[in-house]
C-alpha cells in the first residue's frame, strides 16, 4: 500500500526525470567528419595518397581534401557521390552510409543523370 508521501515522491521523481530528458543536449554527430576519417584510414591501409585517390575518382584534389577533412557539407554528400567513394575504396555503399550516419539513400539504378 502506497501512502500519500510515497505517491508525492514518485510523482516528483518522474517530473525530475522528464525535465532532465528535455534539457539534455541533443547528441551531435558529425557525419562528414566521421566519413572523412574513415576514408583516410582506408587510404592509409591501401597506401594510397590523396592525389591518387582524387585521380581515381576523377575529381579535383581540393574537393577530395574537403571530403577527407570532413568539411564538405552533408548536403553535398549525395548517394551517387557516396557510391563512387565506396567503389574507389573497395567497400560497400552501405558501409559508407553507416559511417556517414545520414539519410543518404542508395542510388536505385546506378548514377543519377546530371541536371
Amino acid at each position: 500500500m502506497v501512502n500519500a508521501t510515497e505517491k508525492t515522491k514518485i510523482a516528483v521523481l518522474k517530473a525530475v526525470r522528464e525535465r532532465a530528458e528535455q534539457t539534455r543536449p541533443a547528441r551531435i554527430t558529425n557525419g562528414p567528419k566521421s566519413l572523412g576519417q574513415y576514408l583516410q584510414r582506408c587510404l592509409q591501409s591501401r597506401e594510397m595518397s590523396r592525389v591518387t585517390f582524387a585521380q581515381t575518382l576523377d575529381m579535383e584534389t581540393e574537393l577530395v581534401d574537403g571530403i577527407l577533412d570532413g568539411i564538405l557539407p552533408e548536403s553535398e554528400l549525395h548517394a551517387d557521390l557516396l557510391a563512387e567513394l565506396a567503389d574507389a575504396v573497395g567497400f560497400p555503399f552501405e558501409t559508407l552510409q553507416g559511417v556517414l550516419k545520414g539519410t543518404v539513400e542508395k542510388p536505385a539504378n546506378g548514377w543519377a543523370p546530371l541536371a
